[in-house]
């Protein structure tokens, strides 16, 4: 039997025993364990590894707080932002279950970015000191670590690019065809989804003003890509969006961003009329 204690103060659940979780975790494959062998996991979990819960709204971490370690987003879904000190905000990322949390920290000890749970949200935790225990115990640990600040970057990369080259309809359509395919990754259905952001979080990730992205939305509509309903939306085809957007670009952006842990259809199999 599993002993668990709960220090509700912090959040935190320590399981003394969470190696069954880990190696049954639908999102391993995409975690930063996701190449320690199963017969390795039962030590790592008991002696690394801890969870911690958060409710909508909470902070993970703020700007400027201490680096203590790494998070594993098991579930729920999370926003990265920007403050400046005159209260300018910009959001930089969203993220689903299975992406890595905290790697901000790892440049001078301290968060460059906030971090706010939009849903309630489960953790795996590493802290600072056992990330360096692990790194020692199992190699292949850190060989992920890199994998995964790689696959952080090439995200910003590709972004950056929409920002520059697209214009607002194009970074939206883009948006929904790539958010979509990350779900697929880990098992959600591309076709059929929540938006966990509110629109002024989107508004302000895409670069356009909350009215552009509405409008946006509803042309989509319009030419039959999607069907919305508040934040719901489900793919109708993704053919027109293909046609107004630079396939051959759109290819390499989203190959780029796809990297050896993704695992959806290929590019040309996307096209679903």
């Amino acid at each position: 039997m599993r002993n668990i204690t709960m220090d509700f103060s912090s959040r935190t659940v320590m399981y003394s025993n969470s190696s069954s979780l880990c190696s049954s975790c639908a999102y391993r494959s995409r975690c930063v364990i996701n190449k320690i062998s199963a017969n390795e996991i039962d030590g790592l979990s008991r002696s690394f590894i801890s969870r911690k819960a958060f409710h909508e709204g909470q902070h993970l971490y703020r700007r400027g707080d201490p680096f203590v370690g790494v998070y594993s987003l098991r579930y729920g879904t999370v926003k990265n932002e920007l403050v400046f000190r005159d209260g300018v905000t910009q959001v930089t990322h969203f993220s689903i279950p299975g992406e890595v949390l905290g790697v901000d920290g790892l440049g001078n000890d301290r968060h460059q970015l906030d971090s706010i749970c939009l849903s309630s949200v489960e953790v795996c935790s590493i802290s600072i000191q056992d990330i360096n225990g692990m790194t020692k115990n199992f190699p292949e640990f850190m060989g992920n670590v890199t994998s995964t600040l790689s696959a952080l970057l090439n995200i910003s990369y590709a972004h950056n690019y929409d920002l520059v080259n697209l214009n607002s309809l194009e970074r939206v359509a883009d948006f929904l065809i790539g958010y979509s395919n990350r779900l697929s990754t880990v098992g959600f259905d591309r076709d059929n989804f929540i938006l966990p952001m509110s629109r002024p979080d989107l508004a302000n990730y895409l670069g356009v003003t909350i009215e552009t992205l509405s409008r946006s939305l509803t042309h989509l509509e319009k030419i039959n890509v999607i069907a919305a309903k508040n934040r719901e939306i489900r793919f109708i085809s993704r053919e027109p969006i293909f046609e107004f957007l630079n396939s051959v670009t759109l290819r390499e952006k989203h190959e780029l961003m796809k990297g050896k842990s993704h695992s959806y259809p290929p590019f040309d199999e996307k096209r679903k009329p």
